[in-house]
């Protein structure tokens, strides 16, 4: 039997986030990851997964001493982000609307997970155990036990279950959740384009769904395609020409010539656990709650339940557990709920093509454009100030 003070399920940037955090505060803790990811060299072309790192998770990452080992990978950063649905009807977000220099920055998943746990083994080895290539095989939330696959058993005060989406540790601490797929998915091409272009992100809605642009480190960016099961089926199939000539022709002018270098496609899913705690165990990140990635802010949300959560720790202390949970709960059940329901509406108020409906969102994007303080008040929400 293995004792912690803080036993992690999931490795990924929550998971990882957490092991450091936690150790921050002078816990005992083991981290399992069954996938650990590929290690990086400068000249590997991008993943398709990638985040929209807001300034609240720059803030946390860079307390972690995470982020000066992404700045010496690579990233980007974005000073904008620019939406329409016609041309006529436009909203811009800048940076300089709200006093910051930047928005955010686009990294690559990979490289922040990566990013982390290079913090982990060079600051935290001495209080960190990492155990890969296994799986938890039965959690006893009431206990505080987890047993692996490999017949480990370790016993600690605290689970973070922070193993995604589909959380079997959700599933075995008897947690049940809500939710439904969006009859969509999330078609993402990795490109390199002609000209570097400028720091800016866009976004079209159209009524079978948005096309976006992520600009990524050099010339590189990432493409997203909203679309259905049968349409996503047909871009899947496509030769590369064939695909490259299909998104030049759907996409708007802003796009400039490109190579196309990888493709992907992701199912569109919501889900929100129906309580965030059972017992010894607390569910963090996606596996809490998985959001529409309409305006990026999946893992954002997850490094706030993070933040949430360690505050709760430093005031109450790990044996009082049961009131952390309660706090962290308290401060992020209805914020996630208010930002999930939020996502939900713009993506189905543009998901179609009624007439009057369409002439009604354009107004409200013209609107929303010289909303003033309530434009900045959203605009600040979005960056995590």
């Amino acid at each position: 039997m293995k004792n912690v003070d803080v036993c992690i399920i999931g490795g990924g940037m929550i998971g990882a986030a957490s092991a450091i955090g936690c150790a921050k505060q002078g816990l005992s803790v083991c981290l399992i990851e069954a996938h650990m990811p590929q290690t990086f060299e400068p000249q590997q072309d991008p993943d398709l997964r990638v985040s929209a790192i807001n300034l609240h998770s720059v803030n946390l990452l860079q307390s972690l001493g995470a982020w000066q080992h992404i700045e010496n990978m690579r990233y980007r950063p974005y000073l904008g982000l620019e939406c329409w649905e016609s041309p006529q009807a436009r909203t811009s977000f800048y940076a300089q609307d709200v006093k910051q220099s930047i928005m955010g920055y686009f990294v690559e998943n990979r490289i922040v997970q990566l990013a982390l746990l290079e913090e982990l083994s060079l600051s935290h080895a001495d209080g960190v155990s990492i155990l890969t290539n296994v799986n938890a095989k039965h959690v006893d939330c009431e206990n505080g036990q987890v047993s692996l696959d490999d017949g480990t058993q370790i016993r600690a005060s605290i689970i973070i279950a922070a193993d995604g989406a589909n959380s079997r540790s959700r599933t075995m601490a008897g947690i049940g959740s809500t939710g439904w797929g969006y009859k969509q998915r999330a078609n993402v091409f990795s490109v390199r384009l002609k000209n570097i272009g400028p720091d800016i992100t866009w976004q079209q809605f159209t009524p079978t769904g948005p096309m976006a642009l992520l600009p990524m480190y050099q010339d590189y960016a990432s493409l997203v395609w909203y679309a259905d099961q049968s349409f996503s089926a047909n871009l899947a199939q496509m030769s590369d020409d064939t695909l490259k000539q299909c998104i030049q022709n759907a996409f708007p002018d802003e796009l400039d010539e490109f190579e196309l270098i990888d493709r992907g496609s992701f199912p569109l899913t919501r889900s929100h656990a129906n309580r965030y705690y059972r017992s010894r165990l607390v569910l963090l990140g996606d596996a809490a709650h998985s959001i529409n990635p309409l305006a990026g802010q999946g893992v954002n949300l997850g490094f706030k339940d993070l933040s949430a959560l360690l505050d709760a720790l430093a005031d109450k202390g790990l044996h009082e557990y049961t009131s952390v949970f309660e706090q962290y709960t308290r401060s992020r059940r209805m914020q996630n709920l208010t930002v999930m329901s939020f996502m939900d509406a713009i993506y189905l108020s543009f998901s179609n093509k009624v007439l009057p409906l369409q002439i009604m969102r354009n107004l409200a994007l013209m609107v929303a454009d010289k909303a003033g303080l309530a434009k900045q008040i959203a605009l600040k929400h979005a960056m995590g100030l």
